[in-house]
C-alpha cells in the first residue's frame, strides 16, 4: 500500500507539472506531499512492527511449570556446589612438612 500511495504521489508530481491551472497545481501538490508523507510513515511503521519483539502474556500453568524448573535447577546446583566443600575440610587437615635442614 505505501508503495502504491508513493506511485500516487509521483503522478501527482507528473501532473503538477503538466497543468496549466493554478488550482489544479496546488492541489496537486499538497496531494503528493500528504501521500509522501503518509507513504513514509507507514513504510516506518511496519519497519518497527518487524523489529519488535512479541509479547505475550503467560498463563499461570505456564508461570508454575517455570518456577519449577527454576528451584529444580537451584536444588541440582546447591548439591553440585555442597559436595566440594565437604571434600575440601579434609584435604585441608594435612599440612605438609617443612624441610628438615641438617648440616653435614
Amino acid at each position: 500500500m505505501a508503495w502504491f500511495l508513493m506511485l500516487l504521489a509521483v503522478g501527482c508530481f507528473l501532473m503538477l507539472f503538466v497543468t496549466k491551472s493554478f488550482v489544479l497545481g496546488i492541489l496537486c501538490l499538497v496531494l503528493a506531499l500528504v501521500f509522501v508523507v503518509t507513504a513514509t510513515l507507514m513504510l516506518l511503521s511496519a519497519r518497527i512492527n518487524n523489529a519488535s519483539r512479541d509479547l505475550q502474556i503467560l498463563s499461570t500453568e505456564e508461570l508454575r511449570t517455570l518456577r519449577e524448573q527454576a528451584e529444580a535447577r537451584r536444588a541440582a546446583n546447591a548439591e553440585i556446589h555442597a559436595a566440594p566443600r565437604g571434600m575440601s575440610a579434609v584435604s585441608s587437615n594435612t599440612t605438609p612438612e617443612p624441610p628438615s635442614s641438617t648440616s653435614d
